[in-house]
């Protein structure tokens, strides 16, 4: 008798642990770089900025087509004549307005487009969240690029990202092209609160 109250106090968490090991875990996998590279309102909302981006690059390249012309000026110049020292003042002027320029308006580039991302991301976690309930999901976890392939024509940056991945295997965890799918039914730029 004592030795079957033994065994079934060793067995019954045993054959507890089974039961609920058996049990998906209410887990799910999201890849919000793959979404954010295929939802197509969401790069609709970033063409301005690559536009913007391209204007900003060409009245770049005018100021430096000016500082060129006063760098050659000055290099031409009498050393040490009057006319020289103005070039190099027109110089030192031209690159100090070239730089502030580039760093300001990389800077409102820069804000705009955190501006576009944090209000898609904030659309983004209310789909999830929305999903999740739905499914009984308990916990989403972001995930990277993982895929192997290609890896010789991929930046070394982006491979070291790969070979230090958190997640090695999932299957049937992904809710990526669900989400996608909830935020293809949304109207463009509806983002709720």
């Amino acid at each position: 008798m004592k030795k079957f109250m033994l065994l079934s106090l060793v067995c019954l968490p045993l054959w507890s642990t089974r039961g609920i090991a058996a049990e998906p875990l209410p887990i799910a996998l999201v890849n919000v770089d793959r979404i954010c590279k295929t939802h197509q309102p969401f790069l609709k909302q970033l063409e301005p900025l690559k536009d913007l981006a391209k204007e900003v690059d060409q009245s770049v390249q005018v100021r430096q087509a000016e500082l060129e012309t006063a760098a050659v000026q000055f290099r031409n110049a009498q050393p040490g004549s009057p006319e020289s020292q103005r070039l190099q003042m027109q110089v030192i002027k031209l690159q100090n307005e070239l730089q502030q320029f580039v760093n300001s308006e990389r800077q409102k580039l820069q804000q705009k487009e955190a501006a576009i991302f944090l209000a898609f991301h904030k659309q983004l976690d209310t789909e999830i969240g929305k999903y999740a309930k739905a499914h009984g999901i308990k916990l989403v976890v972001r995930q990277f690029e993982t895929s192997l392939e290609g890896g010789d024509e991929r930046p070394l940056p982006e491979i070291i990202q790969i070979l230090n991945r958190t997640i090695l295997f999932e299957e049937g965890l992904n809710i990526t092209d669900d989400i996608l799918k909830a935020l293809a039914a949304k109207p463009a730029g509806s983002a709720e609160r």
